[in-house]
């Protein structure tokens, strides 16, 4: 049993340090279904063209979030859904959302391409106050802003996968 904790704890660790930048800033990896991998920091992110929306949290008051969508840091990491690259490219892959303790959100890559019509996924660092995310949803956060439950919102993003499907 305590060989499993260690490794499990060995294991958080090592997730952690890949998830920091040098200066110990974290990052945002997003990785394309061809293996490309692109590291954002949150001073990178911070450049970035950001999109607010409102969302709510089951039958509580809607409020404002900001942030860089799904869809741009896909284009930044070298996958533009811009581009009209057709159903069949994109509908057979799915977007996995990775968190730092092992959570898991998986949404079809459609549901980020702008063609298809569905409200951002957006990646936030901050309150709408300018303020820092809490602990336990920071430093970096996923939102589905067209879900009322959070299920599929990533605290503690640490990577965005493409992934084909098989």
């Amino acid at each position: 049993m305590w060989r499993r904790r260690s490794w499990l704890f060995a294991a958080l660790a090592l997730g952690a340090s890949a998830a920091l930048a040098q200066g110990g800033e974290p990052t945002l990896a997003v990785t394309l279904a061809d293996g490309r991998t692109r590291h954002f920091t949150r001073s990178e992110l911070e450049k970035l063209p950001r999109e607010s929306a409102s969302v709510r949290l089951r039958d509580g008051a809607p409020f404002t979030i900001a942030g860089v969508s799904a869809t741009t840091l896909l284009r930044e990491a070298g996958l533009d859904l811009s581009a009209n690259l057709g159903g069949g490219q994109v509908v057979g892959n799915a977007l996995i959302a990775r968190a730092a303790d092992g959570y898991r959100a998986v949404f079809g890559l459609a549901e980020v391409d702008p063609h298809f019509g569905h409200p951002p996924l957006l990646v936030l660092w901050a309150n709408a106050d300018g303020s820092p995310l809490p602990e336990r949803a920071g430093p970096l956060q996923l939102v589905s802003t067209g879900e009322s439950r959070p299920g599929r919102w990533v605290r503690q993003l640490q990577a965005l996968e493409v992934k084909a499907l098989p």
